[in-house]
């Protein structure tokens, strides 16, 4: 129950404010619904930076293993 009791209050807080206020209101809580960002050491910044950006060009092990099956029969 305390969180629809804060809804109400932030109703009733948010009808008091002057028009002029509200766009700094709507940012304050619009800042609130974005998830936080995790706090990465420096040392990692990096790794997390490009962290999906090979998705694409990466073969799976399976494209990966058909590809040696294929060089050794080439091999033989």
């Amino acid at each position: 129950m305390p969180a629809l009791k804060n809804k109400e209050k932030i109703l009733r807080l948010v009808d008091e404010i002057p028009a002029e206020e509200l766009g700094k209101v709507v940012s304050l809580m619009e800042k609130l619904k974005k998830p936080k960002k995790k706090n990465i050491p420096e040392k990692y910044r990096a790794i997390y930076e490009i962290m999906g950006s090979y998705k694409d060009s990466l073969s799976s092990s399976e494209e990966f293993a058909k590809r040696k099956q294929e060089e050794k029969l080439l091999d033989r």
